[in-house]
This record gives C-alpha cells, structure tokens and sequence, in this order.
C-alpha cells in the first residue's frame, strides 16, 4: 500500500542550485512556526494505491506480467484491465510517445496514478503528444519528463462529450521542456477538464501557444509551478471557463502574456456550449511574474475576474490589458474585473501604456487600487487612469517596495515596506492565499508575500535566456 507524496512548491530540476533543497526544508519550517492560510489540497492527498503495475523502457509487453521484476514496456500494456486503485510505476529511463487513452477512470478513495520513479522521460519526437486522456475521472500523473513534442506535451480532454467533462486530474512535479513545432502547441493542454489540479511542475519552450492552455475547465487550482523562457503565453483560461485559482507560481521571460483571464475561443469549443464568458471568476493570485514580454495580466473577454497581490518585476510593454479576446463569437465582453494590491516594480520608460484597453470592452467596470507602483528610473505617475478606466483608488505611488533581495530574486518585503497593510479586502468572496500560505494580516499587505520579509529565498533564476523574438502578429 503506498500513500502519494506531497507536493513540493518547485520542481527541483539540475537547473536550480544546489541549495534549492534547503530552500524547501526552511519554507516548511517556516510555515510550521507560523499561521498559516493555505489553498486546499488535491484530491489525493493520503489516498494509497492497492495494486502496483511496473514499466520499464526495456520491459516487454508480451512476457512481461508487471512485476517489478517482469515489467511491462508500456503505459498502455500497464492500463489493459485496469481497476480502481491502480498505480502505474514507470522504471527510470527514456521512453517514447505513450498514446491517449479513455476512460481511465478510478474513484475518490481509489484513483488511477502513472508516476515516475527517478528520471523518467518520455521524449515524444515522433508525435504527436507525449501522453493523452480522453474522458478521465480521479486521475494522478506525477514525477514525469515529457519533452520534443511536436503538438502539445499532454493532452487531457472531455472526448468531445461536452456534458460529461473529465473530472478531478492532478498533475504533480511534471516537467515540460522544448513543446512544439512552430503552431498552436502547448505544454499541457485541457478541455472540458474540472476539478484539476496542476503543482509543482515546471513549463519551458512551449512554442507557440501556452504552457497550460484550459478551454472549458471549471473549479481547479493551478499553483507552485515554474514557467519560465517560453515564446507564447504562459497559464490561460478561456472557452468558458470558470472558478479557476491561478496562485503562488512563478512565471519568468514569458514573450507574451504571462496569465491570460479568458482568451479566444470559437463557438464549438465553448464548455459548456452557449457559455456567455471567455472567462468567469478567474483568479491570479499572489504569482511572482518578472520580465514579461507584454503584460503581466490580460482580461479578455473575463466576467468578475481577479488580479491581486500580484508581485510584477519588469512588466514589459504594459502593466496589464483589457481585451475582448474573441472576436468571433456571441461571447460577452470584458467587465466587472479588479486589478488590486499588487506590487508593480517597473521602469516607466519601458512602458508603453500603464493599461492597454482594447475595443469592445467595459473598463468603466474595472476596478483599479491599493497598488503598490514604484518605477525605478524614477518618473513617477498618478495611478491607472484614462481609456475608459476608472481613476486608480488608494494605490501608493513612487515608494520603493522594499524587497529583501532583489538581485538574488527574493521579493519578500521587509517589515518597514510600504507595502504593509495597504491592501483592500478581496472581493466577491473570495479568499486571500498569499505565495508562502501565511494567515494574511489585517489589513493585507500588498504583493505576493506577507511581511515580514527575510524569509527563505526562492531558488534562484536560471541564466539569462536568449532574447525572445515575438511573432509579427503580436
């Protein structure tokens, strides 16, 4: 009987340093001694597995009898008479391109898991994904390397059955790495999923499209995950989905839009069909995002959508947008959406426009304030007005954030940070998690972290990438 294991804030990859594990052991420490808020847990969490499967890229799928030590060679050999319950182990090694399978279906005390024990790769070259699940139920995937796609890495989907979704997925400590072929292509792509889950993971090279890209996805978590030196857009949210928490993530030199509140969605696509929104109640939340392309935040086509407590260094060519997002169906436009207590560091000759408003949309709903602005080239300005948009309300302006250490990447504040206690309740009732899960104070502080600062630092960034050269529709 084996119970699953918890999921780590980062996936460790030989990337980070060495003093990464520490950096672990001393969070954990931390939220020990202190109150702590966190967002709740996958499914999963302390369920055990009853029958063990093994597969080996040397195993054999003919002799084989999924043993430990008669393994079988594939995913799919593993999965034939499949119950709840079962756990697919995959042996150290490279694979290829495993195949998409439906109906892989356990229950909530029994799920269905394929893990990886050590390095385990699954190099999908030949194509088209490197696994796939049509129409799954409580379903774990963890521990997995899936790289050199040409399509998408995963694709997890409904089957086109748009009134029977898929339904409680986790995928946990997964790497995405060098996705594509010069199209659509994402790292992990989900349609029609709800009650998904994605932790710990790590999304890079996913050329062109997104490194999640959720269409019709309802009620999931997207949090402690990695994206970083992608061409595209990194987390969107579109095609009627709803209820979506995107928090605690780290997202670094994405070319596009870092989180994308809604998107572009044709009509067929739309889950479930006639939804009015892109996007509803979706939340970015307590994310550290550095050196966006474009904008930290767009809203397209989002209906009560949230950003705050936002950490955003190096915003790139706007702080955020508001745009229809698609321009080819009966959805509504973007409105009632609130951009608050995020802590925006930017150098103001950078920026084009503060917010980017695009035809189509409603900014005189959106709401703007207690924001935290500080350009360091020193031009100051008076908050997010104009365009349609409300004036800003209760921000603090040209005050340095006081991070601890910003060169190292550690954008904790410190206690005598401006930032403290400036923020505003969150609204439509919903509740505030901040990146490290401590209890916020009262008021909130601005930004990702509570203060005080001088917590454990995040580990550090991978060396500079290579400037990314944007599409010329972008």
């Amino acid at each position: 009987m084996e119970k699953g294991p918890r999921p780590l804030l980062f996936h460790a990859s030989p990337r980070h340093s060495p003093l990464f594990p520490v950096f672990l052991i001393s969070l954990f420490l931390l939220t020990l001694s202190l109150p702590v808020e966190a967002v709740p847990p996958p499914f999963d969490e302390g369920l055990s597995y009853g029958t063990t499967r093994y597969v080996s890229a040397s195993g054999n799928d003919t002799t084989g009898d999924g043993s430990l030590s008669a393994p079988f060679a594939s995913v799919s050999r593993a999965l034939t008479n499949r119950s709840p319950g079962l756990k697919i182990v995959m042996l150290p090694g490279t694979y290829g391109p495993q195949g998409t399978f439906s109906d892989v279906q356990g229950t909530p005390q029994q799920p269905i898991a394929i893990a990886g024990q050590g390095h385990v790769t699954i190099d999908a070259s030949p194509g088209p994904v490197g696994i796939g699940f049509n129409d799954p139920r409580y379903l774990v995937l963890e521990n997995l390397t899936i790289q050199n796609s040409p399509v998408h890495g995963m694709n997890i989907s409904d089957g086109g059955s748009y009134d029977t979704p898929g339904d409680y997925v986790v995928i946990r400590n997964v790497r995405f790495l060098a996705i594509g072929s010069g199209g659509n292509n994402d790292c992990l792509k989900m349609s029609g999923i709800d009650h998904l889950y994605v932790v710990g993971s790590e999304f890079a090279g996913c050329n062109i499209g997104e490194a999640i890209d959720m269409v019709g996805c309802h009620d999931g978590i997207i949090t402690g995950n990695y994206f970083h030196d992608t061409p595209g857009a990194g987390v969107q949210a579109k095609g009627g989905s709803r209820n979506m928490l995107i928090h605690g993530n780290r997202f670094r030199n994405v070319a596009h839009h870092s989180i994308n509140l809604g998107g572009s969605t044709g009509d067929p696509y739309v889950r479930p069909l006639g939804a009015p929104n892109e996007g509803e109640r979706i939340q970015a939340m307590s994310n550290v995002i550095e050196n966006s392309g474009y904008a930290p935040v767009a809203f397209m086509g989002c209906y009560e959508c949230v950003a705050a407590h936002n950490t955003l260094v190096t915003p790139g060519r706007w702080i955020a947008r508001i745009l229809q997002g698609s321009r080819d169906t009966s959805i509504v436009s973007s409105r009632n959406g609130h951009f608050i207590n995020n802590i925006v560091h930017y150098s103001r000759a950078a920026i084009s426009t503060t917010v980017n408003v695009g035809p189509n949309t409603n900014p005189e709903t959106f709401l703007f304030g207690n924001n935290l602005y500080y350009a360091t080239d020193g031009t100051a300005f008076n908050g997010v007005h104009g365009s349609g948009v409300p004036n800003e309300v209760n921000s603090v302006l040209q005050q340095d954030p006081l991070f601890v250490n910003l060169a190292q990447g550690d954008v904790h504040i410190a206690e005598g940070s401006p930032a403290v206690g400036r923020g505003r309740s969150m609204p439509l009732g919903m509740t505030l998690y901040h990146f490290d899960s401590l209890t916020p104070n009262n008021p909130p502080d601005l930004g990702a972290y509570r203060a005080p600062g001088g917590g454990p630092p995040p580990p550090p960034p991978p060396p500079p990438a290579p400037t990314l050269s944007l599409p010329a529709y972008l």
